[in-house]
């Protein structure tokens, strides 16, 4: 009997939530906050995608201490009446059918150290001249992994249907991952083990705080795309150690992004060729039995349901396009042609999703 094939509108399981088709807004930094704090223009930036039928919806990246941030623009999920803004966002996007994850995250290198952040890292570093970032001793790492366990507290607290850790992009656990970052000669340091204790550590404190039943995803990286890289059995080592552990969902990404370059997490569409990181999230897919999302580069009905029929990836991560086309997974519904978005990384350089939508 020939398989039935997977529709993108089909709806997928992560842990016990059940999401209503297999595209996800991956998470994409609004630069919206103010001071840290939340606000209506945002919650009707969440409740705009939703509407335009996107199953799930990870945030922007947020805060899990207010000395973690990269400046004032990024929400802290400590202030008070955090709770009560994340729950106003949650219903809006319920109220359209949608899911809604929010990804915490400590920037590490990339933290607002001008405004009194931290200046730790993996390891110690001069980021900018005149500014040195030491190496995060023990404690200061132990404060940070109950940070994130705190926020997703938080965050379940408000209705949130699940949280994101992010270890890519080099903030503070993309930059333990990497050996291109990761200098250590401690516990933290040397092989994948010693690398990769962080995120791990990160991942059993919130599951603690927020208990089994409640969905947990990461956005990890397949390669760091600058040399040393982070090598590919390693990546798998990390995700079938989180898979043991309980992991819900993993999103595959790649790139470091170190500070003052080119995003190499972002890169520009060459010669209409979709799915950049796609050969990482297969092979990922293929080692572990939890969901895997691929993110980067896709941008139309055909090659997206093509590789969820010919691979083991469960869903597909877009975000650039949905900056330009919030509504474009319900056009797609009758309408499969490309979106507006040509993956230029204008929409980044502009600092703001909120000014960057035109439709």
């Amino acid at each position: 009997m020939e398989k039935e094939k997977i529709s993108m509108y089909d709806p997928f399981t992560v842990g016990d939530v059940t999401v209503p088709n297999r595209l996800i807004r991956s998470a994409t930094f609004e630069y919206g906050a103010k001071d840290g704090k939340m606000t209506e223009e945002m919650i009707e930036l969440y409740r705009k995608l939703a509407q335009g039928g996107v199953g799930l919806i990870v945030t922007g990246m947020q805060a899990v201490l207010s000395s973690g941030v990269n400046g004032p623009h990024m929400i802290q999920t400590s202030y008070d009446g955090y709770a009560e803004d994340m729950g106003r966002m949650a219903e809006a996007v319920h109220k359209e059918g949608s899911r809604i994850f929010v990804q915490l995250n400590h920037a590490g290198y990339k933290t607002d150290w001008k405004n009194g952040c931290d200046r730790l890292g993996v390891t110690g570093r001069e980021v900018e001249p005149g500014c040195v970032y030491h190496e995060a001793t023990e404690e200061e790492i132990a404060r940070i992994v109950q940070g994130f366990a705190q926020s997703a507290k938080r965050c379940k607290e408000a209705g949130c249907d699940g949280v994101q850790i992010h270890g890519a992009h080099g903030y503070l656990i993309s930059t333990f991952l990497s050996p291109a970052t990761n200098k250590r000669e401690d516990g933290y340091g040397g092989d994948i083990e010693g690398r990769g204790r962080l995120l791990l550590e990160t991942y059993d404190a919130v599951r603690a705080a927020v208990g089994d039943d409640y969905p947990i995803a990461v956005k990890l990286p397949y390669a760091d795309r600058i040399e040393p890289s982070i090598q590919p059995e390693e990546s798998l080592w990390v995700c079938r150690q989180l898979e043991k552990r309980g992991i819900d969902l993993i999103e595959v990404s790649a790139g470091v992004g170190e500070p003052g370059q080119r995003a190499s997490s972002t890169p520009l569409e060459v010669a209409g060729k979709e799915g950049a990181f796609l050969e990482g999230a297969k092979r990922i897919a293929e080692a572990v039995a939890v969901p895997v999302a691929s993110v980067c580069g896709y941008r139309t009905p055909d090659f997206i349901e093509q590789v969820l029929n010919e691979t083991a990836i469960t869903a597909i991560s877009i975000c650039r396009p949905l900056i330009r086309e919030p509504g474009l997974v319900n056009r797609w519904r009758y309408d499969r042609t490309r979106p507006d978005c040509i993956s230029c990384n204008r929409c980044f350089q502009s600092k703001g999703l909120l000014a960057c939508q035109v439709k």
